[in-house]
This record gives structure tokens, sequence and C-alpha cells, in this order.
């Protein structure tokens, strides 16, 4: 067989180069077939795979959805408690907000004032 398929090659050779042509179109016809049809026997398979899978996972989503009890964002800062920093004074959320701020802008203004001062 071996010895038959390259005498075949050799033969193909020896053609002119438009018959060789077409054994190369007809090579390529044979081995792209080949190729699509497993493509689309796996994409078959994937879809009834998606298709089987899509219900449960819409049953599962909808556990992960939140029901009519979860409290919107306006009521839990209506019920908000002042912040507490480990024994010191009750502060509110916005009375902490200023305080780091206005930390942060005086670090940036000292970090500033060292670079300036640095040769």
């Amino acid at each position: 067989m071996a010895r038959g398929m390259w005498g075949k090659i050799e033969w193909i050779r020896e053609q002119p180069e438009h018959i060789r042509m077409r054994y190369v179109a007809g090579c390529l016809l044979v081995s792209m077939t080949f190729i699509l049809g497993i493509w689309l026997l796996s994409l078959k398979e994937n879809f009834q795979h998606t298709f089987r899978d899509v219900p449960a996972g819409l049953e599962k989503g909808k556990e992960l959805l939140p029901d009519g009890t979860m409290p919107s964002l306006s009521n839990l800062l209506e019920q908000a408690k002042p912040l507490e920093g480990g024994g010191r004074d009750a502060k509110t959320g916005q009375q902490y907000f200023e305080e780091q701020f206005g930390a942060g802008s005086q670090k940036t203004n000292e970090e500033s004032a060292q670079e300036q001062s640095a040769p």
C-alpha cells in the first residue's frame, strides 16, 4: 500500500502543473470536508448541551436574585448608626468622611512641601 502511494505521488509529480493543481484542489476539498464535518458535529453537541443546561441554570440563577424582603439603599441610609472609633466619640458618616478627607488633604500638602524643600 505504502509503495503504491509513493508511486502515485511520483506519478502526480511528473504531470503538468494544471493536473497537479487539480489533485491539490481535490485533496484540499476532501480534507476541508472532513474538518468541517467534525466541526459541525461538535457544534451540534455544544448546542444540545446548552439547550439542556440553560433551563437548569435559569432556575439556579433565580435563587440568587433578591426577593422582596431586601431593604433598599435609602432605607439602609435612614437606619444608619453613627460610626464608633474604638472608645472615641461617636461620629456620623459625614463627620468621619470630612475628617478622613481633611487628613488626606493635609498629608498631600505636607508631602508637596517636603518635595519642594528637598534639593
